[in-house]
């Protein structure tokens, strides 16, 4: 029980990392010049759900990564 616990906690801290991560890499993206002129509200929401988005995706790799390869372990 304790172990799911730990689990829990180190899954939000590291899809919490990726949501930073990628919203800091989202800034390199010029969605300005693809979106309507006065939709300022409408675009930096798009920013934090694209950044949200890849950040999960990120982080759920990177859980599902860490869990396999800890399961490796019974191979041998």
């Amino acid at each position: 029980m304790f172990q799911l616990g730990v689990h829990a906690i180190i899954s939000i801290i590291i899809y919490l990392i990726a949501i930073g991560l990628s919203f800091q890499a989202m800034k390199a993206v010029q969605l300005e010049k693809i979106i309507r002129k006065g939709h300022v509200f409408e675009t930096q929401l798009l920013y934090l759900f694209l950044a949200i988005a890849l950040g999960f995706l990120v982080g759920n790799f990177v859980i599902t990564f860490i869990d396999t390869s800890m399961q490796l372990s019974n191979l041998f």
